[in-house]
């Protein structure tokens, strides 16, 4: 059953029961779709919005998680308003009794054979799509709804929820920080650069590795298991038929051994010398003496464009004008390579980069080029918008290619704890990740741990599931 909730206008008559309750996808999918061409996605001051197309599909922004919710307020008959929520497990620390080898990029000076606290997992519920009707607003609408998810939150044994917006989401900040208790968290930033006519070329001493879906989950699980908010289903994010695949970039003269990186088979393409190979079975010491060069770097690929599009509205005449121009121009000398101004006034598409890691005194080298063979990749797939988001002192955040129109250094995350600090620890989380492996949350740190009251890192990397974009 939906909660009924009575709600009143800004002169504070009632004007109807709004129910929240849960999505029904016979019934409610067209409603809901309406509601969302109506919200603007977000705004840049200067009468331009930015507007979202879910291609049909209401759920198709969450049902890529193991178990998620949709739910929506209804008044007079009439979807007034909608939020989604994903769960997961994902690291929120490290133990204080359990080591692993280290190896993500906070601890990248370190040398493989030195450890550092093992991993630990929280149950995490993301909440993204939060939607109110421009006509229903400062109703209480936006509240209900965000309590009401918390309270399923709870009952499928979250521990900590949390949300992304931006620091001069003045209303979404005041409700979520305000209202209800959420504590500003971390500040990624938002990198983003356009996707142009032509390919970008690779520098011919840099080699450009394809992993299979078997070696990249080993891989990430070896080198980026300490990160914030990386996943336990990382298997599932990598073999989901969004992700478009996770490339290695490694020095030619690095590549000395005759097994191909991480001593797999391998497979040379035609075109941009494409290796497949395998890091062998998923287990932790599938790495003790298997030779690595001596710099590298990896990116996965999320195809949004599959999810989503996105459209900017409200650009001046002569702007538009000017990008047409630009383009056919571009389209009749091909051979200036011209970079065009990209159409970003129909619906395009986006692509997005996640896992994003270097290591070596030349990685930084090495991930410059893979962002450009994302960029190849997604020109291919007819995207407009390369997209990634990474913490906001991140050390690969000045090497990726940045647009300051796709760009923003004002995001913030703002998590809350669900647990009451004290209760029964067996209350917390799972006694197991999706591989098996032990979430050792709640008896490492006991009542006392709270993820919320976490300094954020001198240097801010962080895990970005491509999930929640």
């Amino acid at each position: 059953m939906g909660t009924v909730v009575p709600t009143t206008s800004s002169g504070g008559c009632v004007v109807g029961d709004v129910i929240v309750r849960f999505y029904n996808k016979t019934g409610d999918a067209e409603k809901v779709l309406a509601l969302e061409r109506k919200c603007e996605a977000g705004e840049n001051g200067n009468g331009l919005t930015l507007l979202q197309d879910l291609l049909g599909d209401p759920l198709s922004r969450v049902r890529h998680y193991a178990m998620y919710a949709i739910l929506v307020a209804e008044m007079n008959c009439e979807i007034v308003g909608v939020i989604r929520a994903g769960i997961k497990n994902v690291v929120c620390g490290m133990s204080q009794g359990e080591w692993v080898k280290a190896g993500s990029r906070r601890t990248s000076s370190c040398s493989r054979s030195e450890e550092v606290a093992a991993p630990v997992y929280a149950r995490a519920a993301y909440l993204l799509g939060l939607r109110v009707s421009p006509q229903h607003r400062r109703m209480g609408i936006g509240l209900k709804l965000a309590s009401r998810m918390e309270d399923w939150c709870k009952e499928q044994g979250v521990e900590y929820v949390y949300f992304a917006t931006t620091k001069d989401n003045e209303p979404s900040l005041k409700l979520f920080t305000q209202q209800l208790q959420y504590t500003p968290f971390r500040y990624p930033a938002l990198v983003g650069h356009p996707v142009w006519h032509h390919s970008l070329r690779l520098p011919s001493h840099i080699e450009v590795t394809k992993l299979s879906v078997d070696a990249a989950v080993a891989m990430y699980r070896s080198v980026m298991t300490t990160e914030e908010f990386f996943p336990a289903d990382i298997d599932a994010v990598l073999n989901h038929k969004l992700c478009a695949g996770t490339w290695v970039a490694t020095l030619r003269e690095d590549r000395p051994w005759s097994s191909c990186f991480g001593g797999g088979s391998c497979r040379v393409s035609e075109n941009v010398g494409t290796i497949e190979s395998s890091f062998g079975d998923e287990n932790e010491n599938s790495y003790d003496g298997r030779p690595r060069p001596k710099s590298w770097a990896v990116i996965s690929l999320w195809k949004c464009n599959e999810i989503f599009t996105m459209q900017l509205k409200g650009a001046p005449l002569h702007k538009r004008t000017g990008a047409l121009i630009s383009r056919c121009v571009d389209k009749m000398v091909p051979w200036c390579k011209i970079p065009s101004f990209p159409d970003i006034f129909n619906p395009f598409g986006v692509q997005f980069m996640f896992g994003l890691h270097a290591e070596g005194p030349r990685g930084p080298e090495l991930f410059r080029s893979l962002c450009r063979h994302a960029h190849n990749v997604s020109r291919k797939d007819g995207c407009q918008v390369l997209m990634t988001e990474v913490g906001g002192t991140d050390p690969l955040k000045p090497y990726i290619p940045r647009w300051e129109k796709f760009s923003s250094d004002d995001d913030v995350w703002c998590v809350k704890n669900l647990v009451q600090l004290g209760q029964d620890d067996s209350y917390r989380g799972c006694s197991k990740d999706s591989s098996g492996r032990r979430d050792i949350a709640a008896p490492v740190h006991g009542s006392s741990y709270d993820w919320c009251k976490t300094s954020c890192p001198r240097t801010s990397t962080m895990f970005i599931d491509p999930r929640d974009v």
